[in-house]
């Protein structure tokens, strides 16, 4: 890895810093104000599942309205900023990376992307619905229930980015592999520890306690691992894993 150029003293680099963190803020309340133009659209985008599930949705505060169309708002604003965000921390640090180095970082950087939102769609498409369904199963016939929009918001920003995070675990392992801190054999070694901890990972996200939905998440996620570690061994052999050391 190559050092930042000596003519820029690091007192340039924080300002650089700083204008960066200033460039995404700013992007971020762009998208954000953006989103609160389109704000019908998109809660209504957002209520769909639970309007499939036949449910009414209601509001026990005056002002909860408001802050949940401010709050859904500022969340498709950062899934709108997320991709200046990364090329933001690229364009800082590629200085620093020799040619190499920063080919491998622009493939880590899409198939970052690919996840994210392949796990916020994955969430709010699938584990969303199937959790209303169950979680409105419980109470059938017995309870009626009166979801307030906050606490449905909530869980669904719990789900959609705690799965969109989840997803980044192959892009890890990736570069634990590349950067020679892990080999291909220990991740396979540790295939039954992946396996068990998925399972956990899937109790922990998902908000039901039905086995089906857990076994869904959970089973995606060994998917994934199995998946990275295939294209791991086909595309980086010993050799060429040393050519792309990172350090």
């Amino acid at each position: 890895m190559k050092k930042f150029p000596d003519d820029g003293s690091f007192l340039d680099h924080l300002e650089e810093l700083r204008q960066r963190i200033l460039l995404v803020l700013l992007w971020f309340a762009i998208a954000s104000c953006i989103s609160y133009a389109f704000k019908n659209q998109i809660l209504r985008i957002v209520l769909e599942p639970l309007v499939k599930s036949q449910e009414k949705i209601v509001f026990i505060s005056l002002v909860e309205p408001f802050f949940s169309i401010i709050k859904i708002s500022l969340l498709t604003g950062f899934l709108l900023s997320f991709p200046f965000l990364v090329y933001q921390t690229y364009v800082f640090v590629k200085p620093a990376l020799e040619s190499k180095q920063s080919k491998i970082i622009t493939w880590f950087i899409i198939s970052s992307q690919f996840l994210f939102y392949g796990g916020a769609a994955f969430a709010f498409f699938l584990i969303v619905p199937a959790g209303l369904r169950i979680l409105f199963s419980f109470g059938a016939g017995m309870m009626h229930p009166m979801i307030t929009v906050s606490h449905y918001l909530s869980f669904l920003i719990w789900m959609v980015l705690g799965l969109s995070i989840v997803f980044q675990v192959p892009v890890i392992m990736a570069f634990l592999v590349v950067s020679n801190i892990m080999s291909i054999e220990t991740l396979i070694k540790t295939r039954k520890l992946v396996i068990v901890g998925s399972f956990i990972v899937a109790a922990i996200i998902t908000p039901t306690t039905d086995i089906i939905t857990q076994a869904i998440v959970a089973g995606v996620l060994i998917i994934l691992y199995e998946i990275t570690v295939i294209i791991l061994k086909v595309t980086y052999k010993r050799k060429s894993l040393k050519e792309m050391n990172l350090d």
